[in-house]
């Protein structure tokens, strides 16, 4: 909202009541609207459900927050200013699996979702092959799947390049997938023993850096200009990270990430070497971040709990975290 200005000065004669009252009204009309509007601005946004395990977040530029599901499948989406996240699409939706990563792309007005199996299927069960998934930002609708090269791996998280492309992060399989713009064929675009657990990932102009949940290791690969990878560089950080997760950028030299190990993190970089800040600790298991104009939502998976009956992890929430970002 914006500043509400006083002007001073003004000499009001003591036979103008009705000069006052009705500015008393507006004054009282304003109050009852930042009311509202702080009313309307949740802190905190519980994805509702009991197994939710929501694992990663997005938001649309109308402040719109999406969310995945390795608990009870689907997608979850919350509207600006609710408080609860609710079903939004069905688990199994055109052959959906466990929903990680979730991308809102405004631009062409698409919902990715990356689609994997938690868990490896019963004894008997079809094969689970993951998909990553595009579907109607707006509406929700089914739009194409587009199986991982070889019908395995665990598609993790997406980020949209310069080139416009959808570039995939297959935790298992080591490897950074790329789906050119318009295209139906996911290909292997980088892959190294480097990319082992690579997890959050995002662009810095023609740069994606890219993490790995299960090393700890931050890396920058670059694009370069005829489409294919440079080599992965390996970034020296100001301390160790535990199992770094969702990342996003915050502007040109800086990213937020989510830490596994229960903190969210600003981080700015400087060449090869990154300065590490803790915005928030505490969490359990947060797995994703996503910005919404100055403010990080930062997701509280509780990964951990999962499969543990005698805790009941509910309920699951997304976490409001000021940043100022430099």
């Amino acid at each position: 909202m914006g500043h509400l200005r006083i002007v001073r000065g003004m000499s009001i004669s003591p036979h103008r009541k009705p000069a006052i009252t009705l500015s008393r009204a507006i004054l009282t009309a304003v109050a009852i609207a930042c009311a509202g509007n702080a009313a309307a601005s949740p802190t905190e946004i519980i994805i509702e459900g009991p197994d939710t395990f929501p694992e990663n977040i997005t938001s649309t530029q109308d402040g719109t927050l999406i969310t995945g599901s390795v608990g009870s499948g689907g997608i979850f989406r919350a509207s600006p200013g609710a408080a609860i996240a609710t079903q939004w699409i069905a688990p199994g939706d055109n052959g959906l699996l466990d929903t990680f990563g979730v991308l809102a792309d405004d631009t062409s007005n698409t919902l990715w979702v990356c689609s994997s199996r938690m868990d490896p299927p019963a004894a008997g069960a079809p094969p689970s092959v993951p998909a990553l998934y595009q579907y109607n930002l707006d509406t929700g609708a089914f739009r194409s799947k587009h199986p991982l090269p070889g019908d395995k791996g665990l598609c993790n998280d997406i980020a949209i390049g310069p080139d416009k492309a959808a570039y995939v992060a297959d935790t298992t399989g080591g490897r950074i997938l790329r789906l050119p713009n318009g295209g139906e064929t996911l290909a292997e675009w980088s892959r190294s023993a480097e990319l082992d657990g690579a997890d959050g990932l995002d662009f810095q102009e023609r740069q994606l850096f890219v993490n790995s949940f299960t090393t700890g290791k931050l890396f920058r690969i670059e694009l370069k200009e005829d489409g294919s990878a440079g080599a992965p560089v390996t970034l020296t950080t100001s301390r160790p990270l535990m199992q770094p997760d969702g990342l996003r950028r915050l502007n040109d030299t800086q990213f937020v990430m989510a830490e596994g190990g229960g903190t969210i993190d600003l981080l700015t970089v400087k060449g090869d070497t990154v300065e590490v800040e803790t915005l928030r600790s505490g969490l359990i298991g947060p797995a994703g971040v996503t910005i919404v104009g100055g403010t990080i939502w930062a997701l509280e998976s509780k990964l951990s709990m999962r499969g543990q009956s005698k805790l009941d992890p509910a309920p699951f929430k997304a976490y409001a975290v000021p940043v100022a970002g430099d």
